[in-house]
């Protein structure tokens, strides 16, 4: 038996570090880089049980990362939520197809929307290589401030508008096929966030405006990607991942905490 933390949580085996992989690291390398960001509200982070110590007789070489039973730390699925100190807070969706309508108890749309919208205003849709956005009505809905009335493709820029919501869909990164939807007005998600994150291959968070989550500060990035239905990611430089410090990266979790000397966010079920 595992030795125990005290609270009735036992040390799971030490997790091998991911392999490395391409897409994630040629963003990485490539992307280009600068000093421009937008500064946003402070956002409230959460708090995660983690372990004092490792399994007895194993060194801390660097290659692995300590976590929690997995009753705590439970996998990332379709949606979570992440809140980026000084940043914001963003609702960050995984699925190719995603519904969008009003918030409401017991709602099953993946992007609530606090409007005067119906309870399934549209489908959006990711398709192909290249990640084409179509968004189909299920009830009016204006592109361009054009009324649809078949499935649209979407373009970088264009504004939504559902009932009394608006939206905005941009394709902020060239080597990445995720969006982002940010809220116009007074348009807002339950849980409320800044904006929407459809994360296909990547998502990236840095202070360059072409990242899908901007920080105002010095040159630095992290990368969240997808490998094996696992969420993880990769940082340009050492982070604290869940407790554990001089970690260039691991899988993530609901309640993974990861802190660099530039950027600290935190994941939540977004259910």
């Amino acid at each position: 038996m595992p030795p125990s933390t005290g609270n009735g949580v036992h040390a799971q085996a030490w997790t091998s570090f991911p392999a490395r992989v391409t897409k994630a690291d040629k963003i990485t390398e490539e992307a280009p880089m600068n000093t421009t960001g937008l500064k946003r509200r402070q956002a409230v982070t959460n708090s995660t049980r983690v372990l004092d110590f490792p399994p007895p007789n194993v060194a801390n070489n660097g290659h692995y990362f300590f976590r929690t039973n997995e009753k705590i730390m439970k996998a990332i699925s379709s949606r979570f939520l992440m809140w980026v100190d000084a940043v914001g807070g963003y609702l960050v969706c995984l699925n190719n197809q995603l519904s969008i309508g009003q918030a409401r108890p017991g709602s099953k749309v993946d992007i609530p929307l606090l409007a005067d919208i119906s309870s399934k205003h549209a489908r959006l849709k990711r398709e192909g290589e290249e990640g084409d956005y179509i968004i189909e009505p299920l009830a009016p809905v204006l592109v361009q401030n054009q009324e649809i009335k078949s499935p649209t493709l979407l373009h970088h820029g264009d504004v939504i508008s559902l009932g009394t919501a608006e939206l905005q869909f941009t394709k902020p990164h060239p080597l990445s096929t995720s969006a982002r939807l940010d809220l116009i007005g007074q348009s807002r998600t339950s849980p409320y966030t800044d904006a929407i994150v459809l994360m296909s291959d990547t998502l990236i968070i840095g202070n360059n405006m072409a990242n899908h989550i901007v920080y105002h500060g010095d040159e630095h990035q992290i990368v969240l990607y997808l490998q094996n239905k696992k969420l993880l990611c990769r940082s340009d430089q050492q982070v604290n991942l869940d407790g554990m410090m001089e970690q260039s990266g691991g899988e993530l979790f609901y309640g993974s905490q990861v802190k660099s000397d530039r950027i600290s966010f935190s994941l939540e079920d977004a259910y």
